[in-house]
């Protein structure tokens, strides 16, 4: 896969200054572009490269009704002067839909939205793409959160970014932490640290899946990624750290423990988290080092952006009150 990085440079990792028991560091992938970045922005910048390498003329993807991979897709097809259709699920009955945030941005970007039945995504995405193929356009459907191969190697090289930025600081980690979703941010971690021979342990955080089906989609991603290209590297399912002890109630649960999260991070450390993604993932990797006595360890953490969510959730933090 010959794909080259050129749309933002290197994102910033640094110690944060307000935890003693650990050395706990951060890696800024919010700190993408384009329009409030995140990891979707790294994904999104080989799948540009492959629809620009293409030719095709008509972008379409699939999300929720304030999904950040939604939001980073409709910036970059608009950066590019190309059309873009979300596909969304519909929320629940009577779920108000609020103009702000990622929501907002959709319409911001002119893309077009067009909802539909969660269990008629599949067959809505095959008309969509069918509907534009019959006006005369090449369309190209990008999965849902940037699953696939590209979304995998778009983390094998952010681990290698990474590992340059270790040589500059002169340090090694024992932890790495993330939200982990639809898994090819952690399966490109996981990819990138074999290839490295490197031993600290990857921690997904799940942000809705169980522990089964999360390590399943992760494996499947790596082994499918290592398959394709010719790859072989020896990793086993149960090698997989994914933790479903902080899913609340399920995707998009803001509980208590979060919130204060987010307060205190953005307060002593003025980096603002997210309460679907990063706030989650991160008062879970402060509940599991305090749970297992993790003390004087090297620790990083992912911030995969989603800055957006916070406006769409602010109401929660004045309930919190």
């Amino acid at each position: 896969m010959n794909l080259r990085r050129k749309i933002f440079k290197d994102t910033p990792l640094y110690k944060l200054e307000s935890f003693t028991k650990n050395n706990i560091y951060i890696k800024r992938d919010d700190m993408t572009d384009p329009v409030c970045g995140g990891n979707k922005a790294r994904k999104l910048e080989y799948f540009m490269e492959e629809i620009l390498e293409k030719g095709c003329d008509h972008i379409v993807t699939y999300g929720s009704k304030e999904s950040n991979h939604c939001r980073i897709t409709a910036a970059f097809a608009a950066q590019h002067n190309i059309p873009c259709t979300l596909i969304l699920a519909k929320p629940k009955i009577n779920h108000q839909i609020n103009f702000n945030g990622n929501f907002f941005l959709y319409h911001l970007l002119d893309s077009e939205i067009i909802w539909t039945e969660v269990d008629k995504v599949s067959t809505t995405i095959d008309r969509i793409m069918e509907d534009l193929k019959n006006k005369g356009y090449n369309p190209y459907f990008i999965p849902g959160g940037g699953h696939g191969n590209i979304g995998t190697y778009a983390y094998i090289k952010a681990y290698e970014e990474i590992e340059r930025q270790k040589k500059q600081l002169n340090i090694n980690f024992d932890y790495i932490f993330l939200a982990s979703g639809t898994g090819t941010t952690q399966a490109g971690l996981i990819v990138g640290q074999k290839f490295n021979e490197n031993s600290e342990k990857i921690i997904g955080i799940s942000v809705a899946r169980n522990e089964e089906r999360g390590k399943e989609v992760i494996y499947d991603s790596i082994i499918q990624y290592l398959k394709d290209n010719n790859m072989s590297v020896d990793i086993e399912k149960n090698d997989i750290n994914f933790l479903d002890n902080y899913i609340g109630k399920g995707y998009g649960d803001i509980y208590n423990d979060i919130l204060e999260t987010i307060k205190t991070i953005v307060k002593n450390e003025g980096i603002l988290l997210d309460p679907i993604y990063t706030g989650k993932g991160f008062y879970g990797m402060l509940d599991y080092i305090e749970s297992e006595n993790i003390n004087n360890k090297n620790i990083l953490f992912i911030h995969t952006g989603g800055l957006p969510l916070v406006f769409n959730y602010a109401y929660k933090f004045n309930e919190n009150q």
